[in-house]
């Protein structure tokens, strides 16, 4: 067992036994990244990123951590859409940071490429609902996401992961 998934079995709280983080991986070549941006242009900006996001993370980010959550939460749900998920500001919970901290450790040092960029991810639609039927949160969760990417060496490395932040009053909107 990796170190990664050692700490997300003790940084859960109070774990039910159903899985309390999905994680995500997206490593390509930054040229290949480079050339989507640029042949898609303002249409593919739009596409990927809310209006509100745009701020907060480049395009090739948005796509390489979206691809992430996809696979974070299973796939591409019916219904799905790159609007899902969101860049917002903010941190993610104390213990979700630390987990996420220590997996772009090991993912920095097996690619050789830091990942000092990052944000905190809102979950909306079918991607939302995928990672609630996922992560079976009780009734006074929230399911959240945060990613960290970077590039080097040719790569564009990102990693992001869901997770239930327990709040205390906190309701999982319907």
């Amino acid at each position: 067992m990796s170190a990664v998934a050692a700490a997300a079995r003790t940084a859960a709280p109070e774990s039910t036994g159903e899985p309390a983080v999905l994680l995500g991986v997206d490593v390509v070549e930054t040229a290949r990244l480079a050339r989507a941006v640029e042949r898609g242009g303002e249409a593919f900006a739009r596409h990927v990123a809310t209006e509100a996001e745009r701020g907060l993370t480049s395009e090739a980010a948005a796509f390489s951590v979206k691809e992430c959550l996809i696979k974070a939460v299973g796939g591409r749900a019916p219904g799905f859409g790159w609007h899902d998920f969101e860049a917002v500001g903010g941190a993610p919970a104390a213990w979700a940071g630390r987990l996420l901290d220590e997996a772009a450790a090991e993912l920095a040092a097996s690619t050789g490429v830091a990942l000092d960029g990052g944000a905190a991810y809102a979950l909306h639609g079918a991607s939302r609902a995928a990672a609630l039927e996922r992560l079976r949160p009780p009734q006074d969760a929230a399911v959240t996401g945060a990613a960290r990417w970077g590039s080097g060496g040719g790569l564009f490395v990102a990693l992001a992961i869901v997770y239930v932040d327990r709040k205390e009053g906190a309701r999982c909107p319907g």
